[in-house]
Order: structure tokens, then sequence, then C-alpha cells
């Protein structure tokens, strides 16, 4: 008889704890959501986003594509998130977060300002949106004919600095 109530209680605390992880997934969810939406995510990663007032089908968030940069960089098309996070652990997007460096005109540099608990709920979120969409096009080198649509980033000549002059 203890060995059935053992075992009762044992599949009860196993349940409870289940349920409680999937409250705090789903909290995790909605917070990756709000950082995802904070940080401006949607703007470039999503296509249609700027051009429909913020707005996107579901099966459109985070495909890449959306907004992308010409300049003296060359040509730069924001990838799919929701592809990269289904080949990566939390960990893994934690790590190529923390080292990402890359061509305008993601701010990269935005990401040391968010905890590594963000960084998990971010992944959460764009992971529980399932895979969709194909890769984004990639980088094309300076000079080299470019697939629009791009918005083109004409940059000014540094200013000319004058000798002895006020």
């Amino acid at each position: 008889m203890s060995k059935a109530l053992l075992a009762f209680a044992a599949g009860l605390l196993m349940a409870a704890s289940a349920h409680a992880s999937d409250r705090a997934s789903g909290k995790s969810i909605k917070h990756g959501e709000f950082l995802v939406g904070f940080g401006n995510c949607n703007d470039c990663h999503t296509p249609g986003w700027a051009e429909n007032g913020g707005q996107a089908p579901k099966d459109a968030l985070l495909t890449g594509g959306g907004t992308n940069f010409q300049g003296p960089w060359g040509t730069t098309y924001p990838p799919n998130l929701r592809l990269l996070v289904q080949t990566l652990t939390a960990k893994q997007w934690i790590a190529k977060l923390r080292t990402l460096k890359t061509r305008p005109a993601m701010p990269y540099w935005t990401f040391r300002y968010l905890s590594d608990r963000d960084l998990t709920d971010m992944y959460a979120y764009i992971h529980s949106l399932g895979p969709a969409g194909k890769s984004a096009h990639g980088w094309v080198a300076p000079g080299q004919d470019a697939p629009a649509p791009y918005l083109k980033l004409v940059l000014p000549s540094p200013p000319a600095v004058v000798q002895g002059g006020h």
C-alpha cells in the first residue's frame, strides 16, 4: 500500500511540475514576443511589416528579407529567424548573439543589454512560431548586382578639415 501511495505522490509531483513548466514557458514566450516587438526585429526580419503599419500575418513573422539595405558594405538581407532557431538550441542561440558581428544595418551591439533569460525568451518565442518561409538572400558584395527590393543608404563624405581656421 505504501509503495502505491508513494508512486501516486511521485506521479502527482511530476504532473504538477510539468504544469508549472508549461506556465513558465507560456510566460517566457510572451516575454520573448514583447522583446522582439520592443527591439523592432520585425522591422527588418518580417516582409511587409513597415509597409503595413507594423502588422503581418503570423505565417510571415520573422521569415527574413523584410527590409534590405545597400551601402558601401554591399547589400544585406535580414535572415529568416524562424528557420535559424530551428537549427539551434537555446544555449547556441545565446552564444551566437553574444558573439554576433554583422554588416549594417543590424544593430548587433544591442544584445549586450539583454540578459541570458531575455535571449532565451526571444528564442522561445521565435521557436514557438515554427519553421516558415525560405532562407533569405545572402549578402551581395559592393558593386555587384543585388536583387531588389533594398534601401540604398548613401553616406555623406566626411567634412573637410580646415587648417588654422575657425
